[in-house]
């Protein structure tokens, strides 16, 4: 068996049994027949690229490959908001050489609007990476120019673009127009940078994004940012209220990490651990998150699974009470 080095990521692929052999890597990449190692480890990150989770996950790719000198293959099979490349990822032979990068939102919310095929049970915790605040964005040229204009427009019928169906992006939007009590569509599309797109081109009213992604359109005046979905302004945009601060009870924040399959090894799990967490803690990767006015998270990566639980059996009452879902 290989030792593995101070720095080095070197994934384990199966436990040694008494006289039995370790196998290599199946679908991550690279690890030999009776090698211990992965040549190449697989980032599956779900979202469209330019994205705010593709730069994140770019961002840690990166750190990885330079820290401990593998290569890390960034994919996007985009698809229901993360949960088909989920659905793989949990359902497939345990593979140490491959992890994916996502929010909450696929296990926490999605299951009660799709017919998900895993639980957050299915996944070990790799890594807490970082918390995103929401924003409520509007053309600039538009007739809204705050939470309480769209209150008013009693004889509009709003449509709005989100990064997914059950997202957070979208369930903040579905309970703010809920609140105003004002008639909306969601358009789920895959990822926010397409979201974007279609707000800009007037295929939609509004959209629900993370501030990096929307940031260089509110500099350059094209969008406008209504309402934070935060329990205060943001530093970036000190002009923009939180939605409480207008009357709309709406608190949404998403945050993400690495997984990867519930079954590898506790000895790849270790590894990997180690690994992207040092990646998390690289200035590479606090200055991305900087650019987009994403904070770094510091959940330990044990109680990731438990907190998505947690998270997902708080949301059963809240969606209910809300009339989101049937009690």
């Amino acid at each position: 068996m290989r030792i593995n080095s101070s720095r080095g990521l070197i994934l384990l692929v199966a436990a040694v049994m008494a006289g039995g052999a370790v196998s290599g890597c199946e679908a991550g990449g690279g690890g030999g027949e009776d090698g211990a190692a992965c040549d190449a480890l697989t980032m599956v990150v779900p979202y469209a690229p330019g994205g705010s989770s593709d730069t994140v996950g770019r961002a840690l790719a990166d750190a990885v490959t330079k820290q401990d000198g593998i290569r890390v293959e960034v994919t996007n099979p985009t698809g229901a908001n993360g949960t088909v490349a989920a659905t793989e990822l949990a359902t497939q032979r345990p593979d140490p050489c491959q992890v994916i990068y996502l929010p909450n939102g696929p296990f926490a919310s999605m299951p009660y609007f799709q017919d998900v095929q895993f639980e957050p049970a299915d996944f070990r915790g790799i890594a807490a990476v970082n918390e995103e605040p929401i924003l409520l964005v509007v053309n600039a040229d538009g007739p809204w120019k705050s939470v309480e204009d769209l209150r008013g427009a009693a004889d509009h019928r709003f449509t709005y673009a989100n990064s997914g169906t059950g997202s957070y992006t979208q369930l903040a939007m579905a309970q703010t127009f809920a609140e105003l009590d004002q008639e909306a569509e969601g358009i789920p599309f895959d990822g926010s940078a397409p979201a974007i797109t279609a707000l800009l081109g007037d295929q939609v009213d509004a959209v629900a994004v993370h501030p990096g992604e929307a940031m260089q359109y509110l500099e350059s005046g094209d969008l406008t940012a209504l309402a934070v979905f935060g329990p205060e302004r943001l530093e970036s945009l000190p002009e923009v209220p939180t939605a409480a601060e207008q009357g709309v009870d709406v608190e949404r924040s998403v945050w993400k990490a690495v997984y990867a399959n519930a079954e590898i090894p506790d000895d790849a799990a270790a590894h990997l651990q180690s690994s992207f967490e040092e990646a998390r803690g690289s200035d590479s990767v606090a200055s991305t998150l900087s650019n987009l006015n994403s904070e770094p998270s510091e959940v330990p990566a044990d109680e990731l699974i438990g907190k998505l639980q947690a998270e997902h059996d708080e949301n059963a009452t809240t969606f209910a009470e809300l009339g989101i879902i049937d009690g």
